[in-house]
């Protein structure tokens, strides 16, 4: 492929988008997790989501994914979103937030957005379940 084809393949999108799209952060598991979720959106991609908590506060988020760029530029800014954020406020992160941070998806594109939000209120789910009965987390998901 030329460097100019590249380029027309990348046209249109932000500089916010390529960054997460291309060096994604906080891509990597989290062993452990105090919430997790791994949904398959409608696509058929899938956003694998770890969280910690400490002191009600998202004190890391870890994504893996196996999906299109879009779907990784979405798991990298929610979790650069929740970060540091108490769980009550990370509860409103939602796709148009995941969007914004992306400075903007295409509209074939935001159920990417959509899926990572879901997957964000699924492990946030799995934390406050492992909250009521601690003891469960040692028989659940990593």
């Amino acid at each position: 492929m030329s460097e100019q084809h590249q380029d027309d393949s990348l046209g249109g999108l932000s500089d916010q988008f390529l960054a997460h799209a291309l060096t994604p952060v906080n891509l990597g598991v989290l062993p452990h997790p105090d919430g997790y979720a791994n949904p398959t959106g409608t696509c058929g991609d899938r956003i694998e989501l770890f969280l910690r908590v400490q002191g009600e506060v998202v004190a890391d988020a870890r994504f893996m994914t196996e999906g299109c760029l879009h779907t990784v530029a979405c798991g990298s800014a929610i979790t650069s979103l929740i970060k540091g954020r108490e769980v009550s406020q990370a509860l409103q992160v939602g796709a148009d937030e995941v969007e914004e941070e992306l400075g903007g998806l295409d509209k074939p594109h935001r159920h990417c957005a959509v899926l990572a939000a879901v997957t964000l209120k699924a492990a946030l789910r799995d934390y406050y379940k492992k909250k009521q009965a601690p003891w469960k987390a040692v028989y659940g998901n990593r």
